[in-house]
């Protein structure tokens, strides 16, 4: 991808600079050795009972309808499908023009292959220069998107039916430490090579991506738009743990297990472990052009494929009752 990075001789990017001066750079590094935790988590859920499922509901519509935003918000639904959201033609012509621009190298230790933009985790470093990248490209890379979509990108079609339907509206979000806007529409490319692990390859790495004990006050949901599919494998496998039906501690471990997930020197066998003790996943398979949503604090992965490439654009959305959500990749 080409360096969209400017001189950084206006001084634009000063209060980024600052504020890694002030809190990261004077930071001895952290070199926790973590082997002895995972071993003892490990070792727990080896003898532990399997989890509960409390429901097994996903909701399936031909458009966002905000009485099925609230029962997602609302911990009473898994997740949101709605087939056919954008046209295939918008799919194919968004993977022709970006196939050349997707980054040069794969993303280590995760199974997506190659990506168009920066995930929102190059916000906070290591490096104040990782950070200024990350600033740099979101307005250029969104105006990108909406143009090599002919118009507006899949992620403003989102943003703006989001905006039109909850009462607080949507947003993109600037709930950072710059008051910056954030990057929107992460393009990620799955192929079977970029796939990692053994059984892995098949069953998908299961992670969560927002705290698994939830609230209803507020959440993290995660949405894709699927601009690609393979004909066979690729599916979304969700699992619905129970927050009632397991005690504390089998929870708060199983959080912390998860928080290991994609551990290179672990990987494998916490993989092998989860796929044990969870209950059975909720299994959605995607189409081109379709739209999920779901509740990213619960368990997912996403199953392997031997042909073909899966190509979504995601965003998360954040719900803060009565306050607009907040959209951000």
């Amino acid at each position: 991808m080409e360096n969209l990075v400017p001189s950084n001789e206006n001084n634009d990017f000063k209060d980024i600079v600052d504020f890694f001066l002030k809190n990261v750079s004077n930071q001895k590094s952290n070199n926790i050795d973590n082997n002895s935790t995972i071993e003892s988590l490990i070792d727990y859920f080896q003898k532990s009972d399997i989890f509960y499922s409390e429901f097994d509901c996903y909701e399936t519509h031909d458009s966002l309808k905000v009485e099925s935003l609230n029962r997602l918000f609302d911990n009473k639904i898994c997740a949101i499908h709605i087939p056919n959201y954008i046209s295939k033609n918008i799919g194919d012509t968004i993977f022709n023009n970006i196939k050349n621009d997707l980054s040069d190298r794969k993303w280590d230790d995760t199974d997506m292959f190659q990506g168009y933009g920066l995930p929102v985790n190059h916000m906070y470093g290591p490096t104040s220069d990782d950070c200024i990248n990350y600033f740099s490209q979101v307005l250029p890379l969104i105006r990108k998107l909406r143009t090599i979509s002919g118009g507006i990108s899949p992620i403003d079609k989102l943003r703006l039916e989001l905006d039109e339907i909850w009462t607080n509206g949507a947003k993109i979000s600037n709930n950072n430490p710059f008051n910056r806007k954030a990057f929107v529409g992460l393009t990620r490319l799955m192929k079977p090579e970029g796939l990692v692990g053994v059984e892995t390859k098949k069953n998908g790495l299961i992670h969560i991506d927002g705290p698994l004990k939830l609230i209803t006050e507020s959440g993290s949901f995660s949405s894709n738009i699927y601009l690609k599919t393979p004909s066979n494998g690729g599916e979304l496998c969700i699992w619905n743990v129970s927050m009632t039906m397991n005690n504390s501690e089998n929870l708060d471990k199983l959080q912390k297990l998860l928080d290991f997930s994609f551990d290179k020197k672990y990987r494998e066998r916490i993989q092998n472990i989860l796929q044990k003790i969870l209950p059975n996943p909720i299994i959605i398979k995607p189409q081109q052009g379709d739209l999920i949503i779901l509740n990213s604090g619960k368990p997912h992965a996403v199953k392997g494929f031997d042909y073909g490439i899966r190509l979504s654009m995601q965003t998360f959305i954040h719900f803060l009752k009565d306050k607009p959500l907040e959209l951000y990749s």
